[in-house]
């Protein structure tokens, strides 16, 4: 019997081949079946694994273990004028300071709106926000512990968007909706929580990029199987409009790691070695190619702002 490779975000069952994706980040090196759709681009696990957990160690993955650094009030006063000052638009984006922080993709956002964070893990971007000076913030996380508030202006809450209510002007997922089974389920759940003049930010690695191109299966954001989805600008668009929103900005933000890392995980997957090191000089080189790709649309992450229609 042939096995059902039918895409998940546009239906088509032509010409999706299959492929095997090892786990690389915590070297348990389990294998997964991937494809990837003919139509519309969309990288895609065929079975997500029962146990997630696994895949998930509380001690060792990023989100959960990240130390936020508050630091001194006088740091503190100068961070907050620093996002004051950007977003009036007297600092560019590409400032040292600012390239590849995730204050970019707030320039426009009000510091009173009210903001929820989908896949907020411990909540050190929305304690980042509070110092940039932001008032009204909210972050949920089906993996945390327990509700925690930050005072004051900070709510984190142990739920899954089904689950969560309430009404934002702005809707966020920092690398969180590749990592969720049925992403056009998620998309009408931020339609149902935005204000009618609301807008989501998605911020997601992308397939239809040159790394992907190049490394193939060791591409590292693929990340198996914790990323069930490796969506295009096509397949973003798809949901987009199936769920009532038009995409208003794609803004590329991918990093030198696209290089770094792939790198590794091939010469993992081709010589079993794990101790790889990367020159000044070879990073220096890659760091200038992912400024190139980014410009050229080419880069494998972006941010997508998609707007209720009308």
């Amino acid at each position: 019997m042939t096995p059902d490779y039918q895409c998940k975000i546009c239906r088509n069952l032509i010409g999706n081949q299959p492929m095997i994706v090892r786990e690389m980040q915590f070297n348990f090196r389990d294998e997964f079946v991937y494809f990837k759709c003919s139509v519309c681009g969309c990288l895609q696990i065929t079975e997500p694994p029962g146990n997630l957990e696994k895949y998930y160690p509380a001690d060792k993955y990023y989100s959960y273990h990240l130390q936020f650094t508050k630091g001194n009030k006088f740091t503190n006063i100068a961070r907050r004028l620093f996002a004051q000052v950007y977003q009036k638009g007297f600092i560019p984006s590409r400032f040292p300071f600012l390239e590849n922080s995730r204050l970019v993709f707030l320039k426009n956002v009000r510091r009173t709106s009210a903001i929820l964070d989908v896949g907020c893990g411990n909540g050190e971007l929305l304690q980042k926000m509070q110092l940039w000076g932001f008032k009204n913030l909210t972050g949920i996380d089906p993996f945390i512990e327990s509700d925690v508030s930050y005072l004051p202006g900070i709510k984190l809450y142990k739920q899954q968007i089904y689950d969560h209510k309430g009404e934002y002007d702005l809707v966020m997922m920092h690398h969180s909706f590749e990592h969720m089974d049925k992403p056009a389920d998620v998309l009408k759940e931020c339609y149902r929580l935005l204000a009618p003049d609301g807008r989501l930010l998605i911020r997601i690695p992308v397939s239809d990029c040159f790394a992907y191109r190049k490394y193939g299966v060791n591409w590292f954001q693929i990340d198996a199987p914790r990323h069930f989805f490796l969506h295009t600008t096509k397949s973003i668009s798809i949901l987009a409009d199936a769920a009532g929103f038009n995409i208003e900005k794609i803004e590329y933000d991918s990093l030198s790691k696209q290089f770094i890392a792939s790198e590794e995980y091939s010469r993992r997957s081709e010589s079993g070695l794990d101790d790889f090191r990367v020159s000044a000089k070879t990073k220096k080189i890659f760091q200038k190619q992912t400024k190139l790709l980014n410009i050229l649309h080419d880069g494998d992450q972006a941010g997508f702002t998609l707007k209720k229609r009308n």
